[in-house]
């Protein structure tokens, strides 16, 4: 019993101590920030940054699959990816294996321009970083990579809900290890997941 207190903590009062409401403000201001840097700096949008970036890293890919890991709905990523054929930036190409399927990549101009704000991408991320220390930098991204098992979890609960199906809103969340993290097999148990949401909290600013 006392394990699983070890990471509780009072119930938010206000919405804007809730964690989704913190990770979202946090989210939100390095997106705005991000979108008016690569505006400034190299003429892409955010979207379009985003697009350029799944391809320098995991080039060639259709555009459902791009959609998915740029996190873009897929009518989004369509525009995105036609205005950056337009600028060639990038190329699409007919499948090997299926000639039905569109492969896209980026162009010589486009993986040029990629690694040029790939750089500038990581020094904005150092620069977002450096409150923390090394360790504190370690903890969160275990923290996020919890939270993120724990929030897919709840929102495949939630799915199966408005499917008509019953849930049991009292069960823990699955506290398994994304794809990322596959190689680990332990997971984590509810008490560890609590115990990272507190420090998490303390990170970014709560009590």
């Amino acid at each position: 019993m006392s394990g699983s207190k070890r990471g509780s903590s009072a119930a938010p009062r206000v919405i804007t101590d809730l964690l989704s409401s913190r990770l979202h403000n946090l989210a939100g201001l390095s997106a705005a920030s991000a979108s008016l840097r690569v505006q400034r700096k190299f003429n892409l949008t955010l979207l379009e940054w985003r697009s350029i970036g799944m391809l320098g890293a995991h080039a060639p890919l259709s555009l459902k699959e791009l959609a998915r890991r740029a996190a873009l709905d897929k009518s989004y990523a369509s525009r995105t990816v036609s205005g950056l054929i337009e600028r060639g930036l990038v190329a699409s190409e007919r499948s090997d294996a299926d000639a039905r399927a569109v492969l896209l990549s980026l162009t010589k101009a486009g993986d040029a321009l990629y690694r040029k704000v790939i750089v500038d991408a990581n020094a904005r991320n150092e620069r977002l970083l450096s409150p923390l220390s090394t360790e504190q930098r370690s903890q969160l991204m275990e923290m996020l990579a919890a939270l993120t098992v724990s929030a897919r979890s709840v929102l495949e609960d939630e799915r199966r809900a408005a499917s008509g199906e019953t849930i049991d809103e009292d069960e823990p969340a699955a506290t398994g290890t994304s794809p990322a993290d596959s190689g680990n097999s332990d997971g984590l148990d509810l008490a560890e997941i609590r115990a990272l949401v507190s420090r998490l909290n303390r990170l970014v600013g709560g009590n």
